[in-house]
């Protein structure tokens, strides 16, 4: 069965497992095991991570609509910046099959000013993408990664302060791009 699984925050594995992991919600655990169940190897960073000083961790999870127009089966997984608002970081894992429907969309989106660079995770190589929208230089970060049999892509947007406060960039990944790199060096399979 191909599926779709976005990982972005912490995601668990079985629901007999979530003993094993203090603090994960059921909500976590029922995509995961479906996901596993349907034969993909499910990527997370752990319960939580520390980026720019800042500690993210898994506050959601869902089955996501879709990709571009395209509609797949799978999980989406968000980790949200304690405290707020500094943003959030998404991981998507796809099905081979799911992947060679949604890449020329994700790798090549219809926006001008879309740049990139090679990268290498885990000894890996991967992609990673910056994305412009509207006047901001950098609104969108994306890292993909072709682990064979499944494609994580890593995302993060641009969080800035309200004009009385600043303006300034809250997202620690659209403040240091590289930040996204060293992060994803966590990357691991459920459990561990």
């Amino acid at each position: 069965m191909a599926g779709v699984l976005v990982l972005f925050a912490a995601l668990a594995g079985c629901e007999d497992e979530q003993e094993n992991e203090p603090g994960l919600d059921p909500a976590f655990l029922t995509p995961v095991s479906a996901a596993r169940q349907a034969g993909l190897t499910v990527y997370w960073l752990g319960p939580s991570f520390e980026a720019g000083g800042i500690l993210f961790s898994t506050r959601e999870a869902k089955f996501p609509e879709g990709i571009a127009g395209v509609p797949l089966q799978g999980l989406l997984a968000r980790y949200s910046s304690q405290p707020e608002p500094a943003g959030f970081l998404d991981l998507q894992l796809l099905s081979r099959s799911d992947w060679d429907q949604v890449m020329e969309k994700v790798m090549n989106p219809s926006l001008p000013g879309v740049t990139r660079r090679a990268v290498t995770v885990g000894g890996t190589q991967g992609e990673l993408l910056f994305l412009p929208l509207d006047a901001t230089p950098l609104n969108i970060l994306r890292l993909v990664l072709d682990l064979g049999d499944v494609v994580v892509v890593a995302q993060a947007r641009s969080v800035t302060a309200s004009a009385a406060e600043g303006g300034v960039e809250l997202s620690p990944f659209i403040k240091d791009p590289d930040l996204l790199v060293q992060v994803m060096q966590d990357l691991r399979p459920y459990p561990q």
